[in-house]
């Protein structure tokens, strides 16, 4: 009687190989999505894109303070109504630009609109050269902070607080 273990062997080979051809298939036609606090999470919002980058932010609410995230065009000067916040963009044919980072400073009528919170912009780009903004903020007195991590293929590259 003959022994299976070779024929075992190589078809655990081809199982892998074929793994890794249908992982690495998968993982580039996924597009952008949006894990949303009303959907998916209570007090988290999470963005991933085709390449593997990740953008998430605690906005557990507590009192006196206001954290959410928005999308625009361009990139804010002053925040918008709460009406016009996580409105329904299709970001499904967008990717974060890797190389794009800025803090935002929010004034209205010579004040800080954060008080003593802040806004950060993460630039989203399609295959067409369209641009649009996600926009994470936190208004608070001085007490409350929400933190925002940033990660490529797993690997934290920046963390902060707002």
């Amino acid at each position: 009687m003959q022994s299976l273990r070779p024929y075992a062997v190589r078809c655990v080979q081809y199982f892998k190989i074929f793994k890794i051809v249908v992982f690495l298939g998968y993982r580039k036609g996924i597009k952008m999505k949006i894990f949303n606090k009303e959907k998916d999470f209570v007090s988290k919002v999470n963005f991933v894109d085709e390449n593997n980058i990740f953008v998430g932010y605690d906005i557990e609410q507590d009192c006196c303070e206001q954290a959410d995230w928005f999308l625009l065009d361009k990139i804010a000067t002053s925040l918008p109504d709460e009406k016009d916040f996580n409105q329904d963009f299709d970001v499904s044919q967008y990717v974060f630009d890797a190389g794009f980072f800025q803090e935002v400073e929010v004034f209205k009528d010579g004040y800080n609109e954060l008080d003593s919170g802040g806004m950060v912009a993460f630039k989203l780009v399609n295959k067409e050269g369209k641009e649009m903004f996600l926009h994470l903020f936190n208004s608070h007195n001085g007490y409350y902070g929400h933190g925002f991590e940033v990660k490529h293929s797993g690997v934290v590259v920046r963390e902060d607080t707002l």
